[in-house]
């Protein structure tokens, strides 16, 4: 048995499901490759260097090889053959001959044209099949990209995240992550997934994936895809209250500026085309062409996909009427609430003023002595926000915790993810709760964030 025999045998008894696109597979992901079998390939050498193929035969070839066998026993090629005298009859025969002749002419015509045609369609049906396997395999390599998403980021990504980079590809085939590069944009986070950086990464500690572009003043919540400028530490992300649902919208936080986190569409391609729009306004006369041309394009693409570029929508305006706190950060919180009842939330035993002052007199405590007299103020708030979600009011933990966070204090941040861990364990998150533990561990103020 031949070593291609060995490992075809090999190939038909590995149980995994068989790739579509077969031996001629481009892909390299180690996922893809994992998840579906491969033939290997076939090595075997015809006399001219390559692997002979069999000739097709075409209708047309059958039929001549019909033709070429005699049409006549032996017993009629002895028989006699009458005499022809008779010009007339020689005429009339001559012409007959020609009749015959012309007509067998014009059915080997007829012949070839239909095996001609033959031959179109079954080349016709061999690149439908073989477009057909592309796709297959193309659609089985994204399947594979939001898995590796879902679990190393803990959140999946809704459809105009992958949409924006089929248009990021078409701006730049070679590298769709700059594709924006000319508006100060840049693509980062899980589309480094897609990218293949992350795909092709030796990455030990999955913890490394959840801080992987995540901004200082970022919560759980908020998921960074698009990197700005270094200056302000602007940053694009979306933001979900919940780590099993869509992101509710796209934000904006410009970490050496402030906490805010400011919404800004539903959609990524609106968050890009509002910051197009104003980097229009500013932007200096030679870049001007470039940025009007980018956002023609993105306009283009969404309005031929009926993909949505309003500001405010009406799912952005009913999850602002569930807010029971704004927070620090201003974005707000988001968690099951009866109004009748009152059941979800209560307010903190401090108000945003108390709160940030007592903040900003621990921060600026010139020793630990003094720090301490100024933490037991907040540990009363603490023990408060616990007694309420001992009593079913779950957002008040999740808002100290969240304010805790974005103050950036490092002499609270214990507190802060205390507060979030009985939070989101309560409200039944514990993606979250992975994402802040994960990042408290190591959080970065510069802005670069990659972890490749």
């Amino acid at each position: 048995m031949s070593s291609f025999d060995e490992l075809y045998e090999t190939y038909v008894k590995d149980p995994r499901t068989p790739c579509n696109y077969g031996v001629k597979c481009y892909q390299k992901n180690q996922i893809h490759r994992d998840k579906y079998k491969h033939p290997p390939p076939d090595d075997r050498k015809g006399k001219n260097g390559t692997r002979s193929k069999p000739k097709k035969r075409t209708r047309l070839d059958r039929r001549n090889e019909e033709k070429d066998e005699p049409s006549i026993t032996e017993s009629d090629s002895d028989s006699e053959v009458p005499e022809i005298t008779s010009k007339k009859c020689c005429v009339s025969l001559d012409s007959s001959d020609q009749t015959a002749s012309a007509g067998q002419s014009s059915s080997k015509q007829r012949e070839s044209d239909v095996g001609s045609e033959d031959e179109q369609k079954s080349d016709i049906v061999s690149y439908s099949r073989n477009e057909t396997e592309d796709n297959e395999t193309e659609s089985s390599t994204l399947v594979d990209e939001k898995e590796f998403i879902k679990e190393k980021f803990l959140v999946h990504m809704p459809s105009d995240f992958y949409s924006f980079y089929e248009l990021c590809k078409e701006i730049s085939p070679n590298d769709p992550c700059s594709a924006f590069k000319a508006a100060d944009l840049l693509l980062v986070g899980p589309y480094d997934v897609l990218n293949g950086k992350l795909l092709d990464a030796k990455v030990e500690n999955n913890d490394l994936y959840l801080r992987h572009w995540r901004y200082f003043y970022d919560p759980p919540e908020f998921q960074t895809i698009i990197k700005g400028n270094d200056k302000e530490g602007l940053h694009f992300g979306y933001w979900r209250d919940e780590p099993k649902k869509n992101p509710v919208f796209v934000a904006k936080n410009s970490m050496k500026v402030d906490c805010k986190i400011k919404p800004m569409a539903e959609t990524v391609f609106g968050a890009v085309d509002d910051y197009l729009e104003e980097k229009l306004k500013t932007t200096n006369p030679f870049a001007k062409p470039k940025v009007a041309s980018l956002r023609q394009r993105l306009k283009k693409f969404a309005n031929a996909r009926c993909i949505r570029l309003e500001k405010s929508t009406e799912t952005m305006r009913a999850r602002e009427r569930l807010v029971v706190a704004r927070t620090f950060h201003r974005a707000g919180i988001v968690v099951p609430y009866n109004k009748k009842t009152q059941l979800g939330y209560r307010e903190l035993a401090a108000t945003d003023g108390n709160l940030k002052k007592i903040l900003k007199q621990i921060d600026e405590s010139e020793n630990d002595a003094e720090r301490s007299d100024h933490l037991i103020n907040l540990e009363e708030v603490e023990r408060l926000a616990t007694i309420a979600a001992d009593e079913c009011d779950f957002g008040t933990c999740l808002e100290l915790g969240h304010d805790l966070f974005s103050s950036g204090s490092e002499y609270v941040q214990t507190i802060a993810v205390r507060m979030l861990t009985t939070a989101y364990s309560l409200l039944n998150r514990p993606e979250f709760l992975k994402i802040v533990k994960a990042h408290c561990c190591d959080r970065k103020t510069g802005c670069v964030l990659g972890i490749i």
